[in-house]
């Protein structure tokens, strides 16, 4: 089986994000309920992100007792790339209740998390304001500049035993 960077983008967006989530349940025992739109681009009842707000299209993943959880899996370059749009909807999620960003790496399965105006610090302190090919602004931060220091992800027998 290929690496996932290694895969076309029709096969990566089958798995987007998938690890991130399955992380964060496992860092919060399972306490977490899944909130977020699951890559449901457009279904037959009519449903397109396009259509949507930021705000809707950039729904949190889960949903704790204590937050909103946006889940997002960084690669091997060790390079957090969140669109600008995106940190934008999470600040207005923080409206309605905390809202913080888990951010995961398989290469090395450790997290972060910290409240999203605190990555939007770091972004727009340390980050770099780039374009993906579609047009769309993100911010590149490097994991040495992360707001906390990394944890291990624990095993899956240590969280439900």
């Amino acid at each position: 089986m290929s690496a996932f960077h290694q895969k076309n983008w029709t096969q990566r967006v089958t798995q987007m994000g998938d690890q991130a989530e399955n992380a964060c349940d496992l860092v919060h025992h399972g306490k977490t309920h899944t909130l977020g739109l699951n890559r449901i681009w457009q279904n037959g009842d009519g449903l397109y992100l396009n259509d949507m707000t930021d705000a809707m299209r950039y729904t949190p993943d889960r949903l704790s007792r204590w937050c909103f959880i946006e889940c997002m899996g960084i690669g091997r370059d060790n390079t957090l790339k969140i669109k600008q749009e995106k940190l934008e909807a999470l600040n207005k999620w923080s409206k309605l209740g905390p809202t913080e960003l888990f951010v995961y790496s398989s290469a090395k399965n450790v997290w972060w998390q910290d409240a999203t105006h605190t990555w939007q610090d770091a972004a727009q302190t340390h980050g770099e304001l780039l374009t993906f090919p579609e047009g769309k602004h993100y911010w590149a931060l490097h994991t040495d500049h992360f707001p906390t220091d990394p944890q291990t992800v624990p095993d899956n027998e240590d969280v439900f035993a």
